[in-house]
């Protein structure tokens, strides 16, 4: 083709006082130039359509993955959050689990004591003792100051105080299945003690404690002579109450020489109380009364040198010192 054979004259001026640079080209160089150059300019253009593209698609990965990861580290923080709460209410449930056990051991060492107090034998009494004071080593007031470094819980040690935990309830329910049959014995004994004990005449008679004569051999106030006295003399005044010392079933209510105005009481278990030199008598033969009921009111009939109470307990028909069965008065009854 003719074309192809064409050549093309190039001239370059760089400047006035330089010489002209002259340069041919044929038809075909020049057409493969100007291809060459289109194609680059494609391929560049191609390439920075496809580096925006990519660009911003980048752009948009990068901000979902920023987003992504704020969510993430939120849900994270979250679940710390939610760990260490947990952790704080194991703790909680670790200090109440001992507090439980220390109210068990109080609750066992209460039973022990009331026992105690009415008079029931008590064979686990010293190893209950024993038992309590070592489950009460642990026991932590929170009364005082607390303070120490603050230091991040491991999960061995987690590990333990859950195990530690777990223990203690497994006891504690060992513990309250055993109490409960033990403390409805002890309610059981506890109250036939209670029902002896109203039969018992454990009260004084009086308000007044001021003994004046002793049970047993003294000299009779009136002959100075050695007798044998058969109860207790309490000093009062006129007319301060005497009291029922249990519960039980007037026999007598009557007036003799020596005892003046007196009272039989009858307890139903072999023991009779007896009330000497009443200035006045509030109850009659066949009436029932209560421990601390007021029976009387305190004299000096009889044979009797001033205001006070002869009081006497005997036991199967024979007279016994009194002053043994006086334990309690009569408000703690």
């Amino acid at each position: 083709m003719k074309w192809r054979r064409k050549r093309f004259t190039f001239m370059v001026i760089p400047d006035a006082n330089s010489s002209v640079i002259r340069f041919q080209l044929s038809a075909v160089v020049l057409v493969a130039s100007l291809a060459l150059v289109v194609l680059v300019l494609a391929g560049a253009i191609t390439a920075y359509l496809l580096y925006r593209g990519n660009h911003n698609q980048i752009g948009q990965l990068q901000s979902r993955l920023s987003s992504a990861t704020g969510q993430y580290e939120q849900i994270i923080q979250g679940k710390d959050d939610h760990i260490n709460e947990l952790q704080t209410e194991i703790v909680g449930l670790s200090e109440q689990a001992k507090s439980i056990n220390n109210h068990m051991s109080d609750l066992k060492d209460l039973e022990s004591q009331l026992k105690e107090m009415v008079g029931i034998q008590d064979g686990d009494a010293a190893a209950s003792k024993n038992s309590t004071e070592e489950e009460n080593t642990e026991e932590v007031s929170m009364d005082g100051g607390t303070g120490g470094e603050e230091l991040p819980v491991t999960d061995e040690e987690m590990d333990g105080l859950i195990g530690d935990t777990h223990n203690v309830f497994s006891s504690l329910e060992e513990r309250a299945k055993l109490l409960k049959p033990e403390l409805e014995q002890t309610k059981t004994a506890v109250l036939k003690m209670n029902a002896k004990l109203r039969i018992t005449p454990t009260i004084w008679p009086t308000d007044s404690r001021r003994l004046t004569s002793s049970f047993g051999v003294r000299k009779d106030p009136f002959t100075n002579q050695a007798r044998f006295h058969a109860g207790l003399d309490i000093g009062g005044d006129m007319g301060d109450s005497i009291y029922a010392t249990a519960d039980g079933v007037v026999l007598s209510a009557e007036r003799t020489n020596s005892h003046g105005l007196n009272i039989w009481i009858s307890h139903s278990n072999g023991v009779r109380t007896h009330y000497s030199h009443l200035s006045k008598m509030l109850v009659k033969p066949g009436d029932k009364v209560s421990k601390g009921d007021i029976i009387a009111k305190m004299g000096s009939t009889g044979r009797s040198t001033g205001p006070h109470l002869h009081y006497e307990v005997a036991v199967n028909g024979s007279n016994v010192d009194p002053k043994p069965y006086l334990k309690a008065t009569r408000r703690e009854n």
